[in-house]
Parts: C-alpha cells; sequence; structure tokens
C-alpha cells in the first residue's frame, strides 16, 4: 500500500526586527514573531549561565540586564 503523504503549507510569516532599546546602557534587541505576532525581548539570563534568552516581557529582560551588569560589577571586584 502507498502511504499519501499530506503537504501542509506553511502559513506563518518572516519575523521582523524592530528598534532596540536601551536600558541601562545595554541594548535589548526586540522583534515580532512572524508566526504570532508577539513581541519580544532578547536578554542576558542567570538560569542559563548568562547565555541570551528571548521573553514577552519588557520588565523580565530589563530585570535581567541589571542581574547581568551586577554580576559583571561582582567579577570585576572580585578579580581585583
Amino acid at each position: 500500500m502507498a502511504r499519501q503523504t499530506k503537504k501542509i503549507k506553511y502559513k506563518g510569516g518572516p519575523s521582523e526586527i524592530l528598534d532596540p532599546i536601551i536600558f541601562s546602557n545595554y541594548e535589548i534587541k526586540t522583534l515580532k514573531h512572524g508566526n504570532t505576532g508577539h513581541q519580544l525581548y532578547r536578554f542576558p539570563s542567570k538560569a542559563h549561565d548568562w547565555e541570551n534568552c528571548w521573553t514577552m516581557d519588557l520588565q523580565s529582560a530589563q530585570s535581567g540586564v541589571l542581574k547581568y551588569q551586577q554580576h559583571l560589577e561582582y567579577d570585576d571586584k572580585k578579580d581585583e
């Protein structure tokens, strides 16, 4: 028996890069997600060892930036 495969047409659009937000001298990149239309913010995440992550919540991104800057200041003081 031959199996028929149903072709699925992709209905999402490309993500749109928006103007970044400068917060505490840090550039938070923003984009509008092509499939969902949600606005996403990129920030360094403590939970992911300071790797950049995306969130829909601007306050979470800003909080992540502040924690990252505190982490950098602590590392600088520790190295002295």
